[in-house]
């Protein structure tokens, strides 16, 4: 059952001076009733984008009977890592505690994103509570607080073509040069290499943060469940990036889905097609069995 849906922008945390946004979608359903929650973070290499760039498959998700929360947050190259990160949590912290006032289930809260935003999304499920990812603060009704006792842990996380380990896409997308052939023209890597630079500022950040890395040294505080949509033809994010992710992951004990989507390139679901079409069932398909949970 689609069900309509009402989009509206609220604040929902405050970084030093600057507020932080996000848009509201919310499936047009009764009065009372408790729907899960999801956390989208928007991709562009750390360093551009919106919370609007996921506006497509946020209101597939909305209409399926989800309510959706689409955050601004910091980036390059103004801001640099955690500060990302830092505003995805509080955005978790945020709904966790204006739960009521939302309409949705503090325990049925999932984080979701695309490329960048799939590394931060992953990144901030994986360590949702450590100190540097606590230095955002959340508006719970009229006021700024840090939240000190409110987790952001969810219940899983969907990952949209991740750049699940920044130092690996870094190095790669310094392989090319001018005279490269480009198969997709929306692949520019020295755009993608300038993003890194900006956010991360050196290529040791790069390595510490890549989710491989994280969850093969055990340094994670939560393992959450995770589909990941790795498309065939992405050559923004390859797919033995996704694979080798998929394996760790496994290895450490957590349960990780990758779902290959084929003939279809980097950010596929963002825009009309039977593969998005696909792609946003799976999605609810996840989500409900998370509720399920």
């Amino acid at each position: 059952m689609r069900h309509d849906v009402i989009e509206s922008e609220l604040i929902y945390g405050r970084a030093g001076e600057m507020v932080l946004s996000a848009q509201w979608y919310r499936p047009n359903i009764t009065k009372g009733t408790i729907i899960p929650a999801v956390v989208d973070v928007h991709g562009g290499a750390w360093s551009t984008g919106s919370r609007l760039d996921g506006q497509y498959y946020n209101r597939a998700l909305a209409a399926g009977g989800c309510g959706v929360i689409a955050l601004d947050f910091r980036h390059g190259p103004d801001f640099q890592h955690p500060a990302a990160t830092a505003d995805i949590t509080a955005g978790v912290r945020f709904v966790r505690e204006n739960a009521d006032r939302l309409g949705v289930d503090p325990e049925r809260i999932a984080l979701a994103g695309s490329s960048s935003g799939g590394h931060l999304a992953l990144l901030a499920g994986l360590n949702p509570d450590i100190p540097e990812h606590r230095t955002t603060e959340v508006l719970i009704g009229d006021t700024f607080t840090s939240a000190d006792q409110t987790s952001a842990a969810v219940a899983c996380v969907i990952a949209l073509w991740p750049v699940s380990d920044p130092l690996a896409r870094y190095q790669y997308v310094n392989s090319f040069n001018a005279s490269t052939p480009r198969e997709h023209g929306n692949f520019t890597p020295e755009r993608l290499a300038a993003g890194h630079r900006a956010y991360f500022q050196s290529q040791e950040i790069m390595h510490h943060v890549a989710i491989q890395r994280i969850v093969t040294d055990g340094e994670f505080q939560h393992l959450p469940p995770v589909l990941l949509v790795q498309p065939e033809l992405d050559q923004n994010v390859p797919v033995f990036m996704s694979q080798t992710l998929a394996g760790a992951y496994a290895l450490a004990g957590g349960t990780l889905s990758l779902s290959t989507y084929r003939a279809v390139g980097h950010g596929f679901a963002t825009r009309p097609g039977p593969a998005s079409d696909t792609c946003i069932d799976e999605m609810l398909t996840f989500l409900t069995d998370m509720s399920a949970d």
